[in-house]
């Protein structure tokens, strides 16, 4: 159970810190697709309700693989093999720092090329 709360804690900083840096990395990249942003905001809104359901969290992380733009395909493929490998007991994919770099560039992207944390002028959300 700790384990999973490491992973999870670590994706929710991940989006946080992307979404909190003035770092404009993601600007000069295409916009994702709309199937990639969606997997993006199911992820950003349903994983703290998914403590404990690594299953569940597994399926979210698919659906941002499945979707990624080219630029972090490799990184959603890492992040969702090391999910995979967790969900099957693997313990050795925690605090691995080439895991947690590619989790950090899929949340960073999500959150930078699908605008989730950015209001619109209308006071509505990003997506």
């Amino acid at each position: 159970m700790r384990v999973l709360r490491a992973v999870v804690a670590l994706g929710l900083l991940a989006a946080a810190l992307a979404a909190c840096s003035g770092n404009d990395s993601g600007t000069s990249l295409p916009t994702p697709s709309k199937a990639f942003c969606q997997a993006a905001y199911d992820y950003d809104t349903n994983l703290p309700k998914l403590i404990g359901k690594i299953d569940q969290q597994t399926a979210l992380v698919r659906k941002l693989a499945d979707h990624a733009p080219k630029d972090i395909a490799a990184d959603a493929r890492v992040y969702l093999d090391a999910m995979e490998r967790r969900a099957n007991g693997d313990k050795s994919v925690v605090d691995n720092p080439k895991i947690e770099k590619a989790v950090e560039n899929v949340n960073r992207r999500a959150a930078d090329g699908c605008q989730l944390y950015k209001q619109n002028q209308d006071g509505t959300g990003g997506i």
